[in-house]
């Protein structure tokens, strides 16, 4: 369940970053902490600022984790999180928790079946990141998406036939 006052602020800050007053920002989500230290959206909005906008994994890892705690229901640190560990190579975890928060509502089955396709083409199972990339194609409708998600197949049928063939 939203909480709207805080969410007002969560917009705020979210503007301050992206205006590039990221310290700003991160200082006004911080600060709900202490009102609301077990809402999952302040935590999924630290967790995402520290992730995208300051490379501090440690702190992202930490907010993502207790967003999905407080609120595992909602499907945004999942995608978050998954995204970190393809990240740092830990493309197992990426995959266990990309495949739990899809089954989230409101879950957008595209950016969570190309990150699975991303995970395993980077474990080097092309044949399993074949079929995200294709599941996560018939999902869509939108034309970039789908161009975007036809050049990762056909990346991974290149990729396949040169491990095959020895040129890798």
């Amino acid at each position: 369940m939203k909480i709207e006052w805080v969410e007002e602020y969560l917009k705020e800050a979210e503007s301050l970053i992206y205006e590039n007053k990221v310290n700003e920002g991160l200082d006004l989500l911080n600060g709900l902490l202490h009102d609301e230290p077990g809402y999952g959206y302040l935590h999924n909005h630290l967790g995402w600022a520290y992730m995208y906008y300051t490379q501090d994994e440690g702190r992202a890892e930490l907010h993502l984790k207790m967003a999905i705690k407080f609120d595992g229901e909602f499907q945004a640190p999942y995608l978050h999180l998954g995204n970190l560990y393809i990240r740092c190579g830990r493309f197992l975890e990426a995959i266990e928790l990309l495949e739990r928060g899809i089954q989230k509502p409101n879950a957008y089955r595209v950016a969570y079946l190309e990150n699975i396709g991303h995970a395993y083409e980077l474990k080097g199972e092309y044949k399993k990141a074949i079929k995200a990339y294709k599941e996560a194609a018939l999902a869509s409708i939108l034309t970039y998406e789908i161009a975007n998600l036809t050049e990762g197949i056909k990346r991974c049928k290149k990729k396949r036939w040169a491990v095959t063939f020895g040129f890798l």
